[in-house]
């Protein structure tokens, strides 16, 4: 069995052609395909290249495809899921089975492999979303950076701003991400940070990236960089319970997936969910990620047909997807 698997992103579109056994015989990437942010006509383009360039990396592979999985941000919230999937369906041969939900079913299936569970995503922006056994699926957080962002790589990079300009004025505790921040910016003083940030350039692209800083100063026992993470953690926390509440029973052993750049030294942030959960959720179980999310898109299209997963699925997905 082929499967196709499809992750579009706001940024990127990454997808594969795999066997269930995790045996990949077609990769390739795009831009963004995100239909809240493309016009229908640019939509349909982004996703004719992409296909177009798997069926000519392998036409033979392409033409037995009989499951596809696309993952896509923004699809839910579009409602353009119909559209989408008659969109592939024009290209791609023998009427396979084709799926489309939101992105971050990749996600969440590249930590449970087709299992429900709920996947805290923190990568520039901040989303959770659940999925039980009967394909109930809650949506919490991630409605914008400007106002309900909690955890995201902005979030942390502004909280990791405004330590340092609180430090500098002697209103906030001393903090090594002054020195942290000052060196991303090269700049010599606090003050020469205003012309940085407040530039021509998106400040979720500006600021996100300093989230990077918190994590490792964390580690190195700066206070400040703790209560910052400490402090995020607790608020995805909130949005972890709210979106198990309504999916499972309090006592499910539930596993919570970590997936997103935020998350790059995820037994910090484990540490604090444990300690947020251990008295009201203590059955929850945090991991990080697998696979990457294309193929927790083939993960979920493999399990839309059949029950397991084959044992050695990971090991083998992992060492052939090069993207």
């Amino acid at each position: 069995m082929y499967i196709l698997g499809i992750d579009g992103g706001g940024t990127k579109t990454t997808a594969i052609i795999a066997d269930e056994n995790g045996k990949v015989y077609s990769q390739t990437i795009t831009g963004s395909s995100n239909p809240n942010t493309l016009s229908q006509e640019q939509f349909e383009q982004v996703m004719s290249d992409l296909l177009n360039q798997l069926r000519e990396n392998n036409e033979d592979i392409f033409s037995r495809i009989e499951v596809c999985f696309a993952g896509m941000a923004g699809v839910g919230e579009s409602g353009r899921d119909e559209k989408m999937k008659s969109l592939l369906l024009q290209h791609l041969p023998s009427n396979p089975l084709v799926i489309v939900q939101n992105d971050a079913v990749n996600a969440l299936y590249s930590g449970t492999l087709g299992s429900p569970g709920i996947v805290q995503i923190a990568g520039t922006g901040a989303i959770t979303i659940g999925l039980n056994d009967k394909n109930k699926m809650v949506r919490v957080g991630g409605w914008g950076y400007l106002f309900d962002d909690d955890g995201s790589g902005f979030y942390l990079g502004n909280e990791a701003l405004r330590a340092v300009f609180q430090q500098y004025d002697g209103r906030g505790m001393d903090t090594a991400l002054t020195e942290a921040v000052l060196y991303h910016f090269e700049v010599m003083t606090v003050p020469d940070l205003i012309e940085k940030i407040y530039g021509k350039d998106h400040p979720r692209s500006v600021i996100a990236p300093l989230s990077r800083y918190v994590v490792k100063l964390a580690e190195l026992g700066d206070q400040v960089a703790n209560t910052i993470i400490e402090n995020a953690c607790e608020k995805m926390m909130h949005s972890i319970k709210t979106c198990h509440s309504q999916l499972f029973e309090q006592d499910h052993h539930t596993s919570v997936i970590l997936s997103g750049g935020v998350f790059t030294n995820e037994e910090i942030f484990i540490q604090h969910f444990k300690k947020h959960s251990i008295e009201t959720y203590p059955n929850l179980k945090f991991s990080k990620t697998l696979i990457p999310p294309v193929g927790g898109a083939i993960a979920a299209g493999i399990k839309a047909v059949q029950n397991s997963i084959e044992p050695n699925f990971v090991e083998t997905l992992n060492k052939g997807v090069k993207l």
